[in-house]
């Protein structure tokens, strides 16, 4: 595929760091002039979160480039890049604003976007830029409503950013563009949430969810899970323990690293019988008593004394008859979350049971595909095992009681944390097309893998899923195997190329078709 220039990348400025996949392609396999390669390559790193490397690395292809419309857009990207790194840079706002009208229109627009930005970030220009919403494209005036809200919103005036946040979201899932789509919900739940907490913690869990759909990592949007991290906390809910699990999980940014801190404090102890009878805890006790008492007089004196030096969960659970704070000391709250989890698993298996095989089987596989933890379940045998049970429910449900674990897995099955739904969603409409015999099939290789290779072959499907019904403006290409892949199991050809694209080593992409071949043998 030849491209002329700068304006050939349309569609990467269009979908943002969903282009993942047509920027490894293009970087692979395009014809691409050396302009394009380093705004791709700066883009990437961009899109990773590496916003350091990504102002190198542009600085280095503004003294390399030839073109004045590439110089302008490295430029543009670099004072969006500061801003994540905590810094300004006036001298750099006011030399794009003064040579707009130098700019080519398809890039133009773009660059005004970030200047609006920019102005959103606490800086008071002498004067505004101005913006005339009819003259650009969708996926640029996504953006414009979203920097235009969040102006609105520095200014103080939340009405209209409100506005703003409703109209960058309604534009954004059209195109999809997903950064816009998390980022304008996002951004909607943190300036709401003093005076509006209940809706904002619906839409922070809305982003969330759209974080775990369309990311495969939450890279330069980690701030997602941060809000949302926030808002369970201020309004005391159980479920921030599945999003400190997550943030335990995953990798994290540099500064996230309190926040990483903080979520270790909430992580849910599956295994803990006893506790320590601190003073902490023999205060919580002592507050807890005054309004009943549900433990003998001396129980109560023992403990209260010090005298028992560790406290038996059941003795905490006959405390808790209420709902517990996040800000319980931890046995408090850890018997609590199990407490909880043993009710929402009498209620999801229930439910489960009304579903018919085929249905509890597409549950428990695009469950199990979207943990990032499942070390518990992935043996083989078990995995086996607990797969074929979904045939005999009552079994099934017997044997997943067993632990908090797997009634934890249950309880996702029916409704997961929202990033982990995401990915539930992600990976759905890769399995959904699969009738019940080719289903079938696909277990009984997917089980037979090792963990390792069935973690690429989850993502493979996820992001296949991601990119159906996507249209890029090119057509990808790629190995055999995948086309073969796609007539195996039903599924459509251009979203497992574009699933393909988005492993960007190539010795990942390379292992990939080995798995593809083992699920395509007869």
């Amino acid at each position: 595929m030849k491209m002329k220039g700068i304006e050939s990348l349309k569609e990467i400025f269009k979908y943002g760091a969903f282009s993942l996949p047509v920027a490894n392609y293009l970087l692979c396999e395009g014809n691409i002039p050396g302009d394009c390669k380093g705004i791709l390559d700066v883009l990437k790193l961009a899109w990773k979160g590496n916003f350091k490397e990504a102002i190198r690395r542009a600085d280095k292809a503004v003294e390399n480039s030839r073109s004045e419309t590439a110089k302008y857009f490295l430029l543009a990207n670099k004072l969006a890049f500061l801003k994540y790194t905590g810094k300004t840079d006036v001298n750099l706002y006011r030399y794009l604003k003064r040579n707009l009208p130098k700019m080519s229109k398809s890039i133009r627009d773009t660059v005004i976007v970030t200047l609006i930005n920019f102005e959103a970030s606490g800086v008071k220009p002498l004067r505004k830029m101005r913006v005339w919403k009819n003259n650009y494209r969708k996926s640029t005036l996504s953006f414009l409503y979203l920097s235009l809200a969040r102006r609105e919103a520095d200014s103080g005036d939340l009405s209209e950013a409100v506005h703003g946040y409703i109209q960058a979201y309604k534009l954004s899932r059209e195109i999809p563009h997903p950064t816009c789509m998390v980022s304008s919900l996002n951004d909607l739940a943190w300036d709401i949430k003093e005076k509006h907490p209940k809706l904002a913690y619906d839409l922070s869990k809305g982003a969330v969810f759209w974080l775990g759909y369309y990311k495969e990592a939450p890279g330069n949007l980690f701030g997602t899970l941060d809000t949302l991290f926030v808002l369970e906390k201020s309004i005391g809910s159980p479920f921030i323990h599945s999003t400190a699990h997550i943030i335990v999980s995953i990798s994290v940014p540099k500064n996230y690293l309190p926040l990483l801190k903080e979520a270790k404090k909430f992580v849910l102890d599956h295994t803990r019988s006893t506790y320590p009878n601190t003073s902490e805890v023999r205060e919580y006790i002592k507050n807890v008593i005054q309004k009943r008492r549900p433990l003998s007089s001396k129980g109560i004196s023992d403990i209260l004394k010090g005298k028992t030096r560790t406290i038996r969960a059941d003795t905490i659970r006959r405390l808790l008859t209420f709902s517990v704070d996040p800000s319980a000391p931890f046995p408090i709250w850890n018997e609590w979350i199990k407490m909880e989890i043993e009710r929402k698993y009498k209620e999801s298996s229930e439910k489960i049971k009304g579903f018919s095989l085929h249905q509890r089987q597409i549950l428990f596989l695009s469950t199990y595909t979207a943990l990032l933890d499942r070390e518990f379940l992935s043996r083989k045998e078990r995995l086996k095992k607990t797969y074929t049970l979904l045939e005999d429910i009552e079994s099934f449900a017997d044997f997943m009681a067993k632990d908090y674990q797997t009634m934890e897995f249950v309880v996702s099955m029916v409704k997961a944390h929202p990033f982990v739904e995401g990915r539930k969603e992600a990976v759905k409409r890769a399995l959904a097309r699969m009738k019940r015999k080719r289903l079938e099939r696909f277990v009984l290789r997917y089980i037979e893998m090792k963990e390792s290779d069935r973690k690429l072959l989850d993502r493979f499907l996820r992001n296949y899923g991601r990119y159906d019904g996507v249209r890029f403006g090119i057509r990808l290409k790629g190995p055999e195997v995948v086309r073969e892949f796609a007539k195996k199991y039903s599924l459509k050809v251009q979203p497992l190329f574009a699933a393909f694209w988005c492993e960007e080593d190539g010795r990942v992409r390379r292992r990939l078709e080995r798995v593809l071949k083992h699920m395509v043998l007869n």
